[in-house]
């Protein structure tokens, strides 16, 4: 027998979405980050028990996405900051410019956002910091 890796439903965009009751049941957190790209094109949730989610974004020069910025991402979410990423993205236009979003659980540990936009405006490369609290 072929084991069930995946639980899938399919849900109507034209009234509010509802979680099927056995999606529910595999989750079983509280609440979830809604997190829409913006192509459009796929709706991801991120499960989750806190009630604020703070979301970090960073406007980069280009090929600013790299091995030592993660690096330093790192060393101020995890070492500074002992926070764990919910969620992150990374997206460079052309050489333009690039920007990255981390999405992190717990707002409590982002108590002085002018100290740690600092600590994050410090990485090179880094142009701007914004700090969002995302709250249900």
């Amino acid at each position: 027998m072929l084991e069930k890796t995946t639980l899938s439903s399919l849900v109507s965009l034209g009234k509010p979405i509802t979680l099927p009751a056995a999606s529910k049941a595999v989750v079983k957190k509280k609440n979830a980050l809604l997190i829409i790209p913006d192509s459009g094109k796929k709706i991801l949730l991120f499960p989750t028990d806190s009630d604020t989610v703070v979301k970090v974004s960073l406007e980069l020069r280009s090929k600013g996405l790299s091995p030592l910025f993660f690096n330093e991402v790192g060393r101020i979410t995890k070492g500074d900051l002992g926070v764990e990423i919910l969620y992150t993205s990374g997206l460079c236009f052309a050489d333009a410019q690039c920007v990255w979003d981390g999405f992190f659980e717990q707002a409590d540990k982002f108590q002085n956002p002018d100290e740690i936009k600092k600590k994050f405006a410090a990485i090179d490369g880094v142009n701007t910091v914004s700090i969002e609290f995302i709250k249900l």
